[in-house]
């Protein structure tokens, strides 16, 4: 693996349960002598019951949306969209576009994201507050399964490999004894 990837990093990652707040704190250390790329990225899933996708509201501060390739890559630069618009309002699972292999790239808005999931059959949101480290945010609609996956990114995918400029992509590098810090937690409360 050190052909590939010749960097001495440490990844600690910190899970807590506590008071229904499932939270987790990370940590990413360069103990190598050379800049290491950075691209972190989580998949967590969130299920609904079956037929319930009608009444599941996906709520998401975006600022923009990628255009996504056949292969789920970026295809040109981010702009406001339609989508953007509708998930900062909620929009229900079933009005999602149906883009190949079910995902949307998406640039968040600056600081602080929180996204949530409105399960009004059964009166509750789940929160994921993300902090402000992820910009880029995948919303993944699981064909195989009745879920959507909400999934803070701190670069788009493949970012090494695409042309776009830092600011907007995400790329960046850890400095040779430079550590990420980032934090998010999920919780689940009644809607009001």
């Amino acid at each position: 693996m050190l052909a590939y990837f010749p960097h001495a990093a440490c990844f600690r990652f910190t899970y807590r349960l506590k008071d229904g707040t499932l939270s987790l704190s990370g940590e990413i250390a360069n103990r190598s002598g050379q800049t290491m790329p950075l691209s972190l990225g989580f998949h967590p899933y969130f299920a609904f019951a079956k037929g319930e996708a009608s009444r599941v509201r996906v709520v998401i501060p975006a600022a923009a949306e990628w255009p996504l390739s056949e292969d789920g890559y970026a295809s040109g630069e981010p702009a406001p969209s339609p989508l953007t618009v509708a998930l900062k309002q909620g929009e229900f699972v079933t009005e999602l576009p149906d883009y190949p292999g079910g995902s949307q790239m998406l640039t968040m808005e600056p600081g602080p994201q929180v996204c949530e999931l409105h399960y009004e059959a059964r009166g509750t949101k789940l929160v994921l507050d993300m902090g402000d480290r992820f910009p880029i945010h995948v919303l993944f609609t699981a064909p195989w399964t009745e879920a959507v996956s909400l999934e803070p990114y701190t670069s788009i995918m493949n970012v090494f490999n695409e042309p776009f400029p830092q600011q907007l992509s995400g790329a960046q590098g850890l400095a040779a004894g430079e550590t990420f810090t980032f934090q998010w937690s999920i919780h689940v409360v009644p809607m009001s």
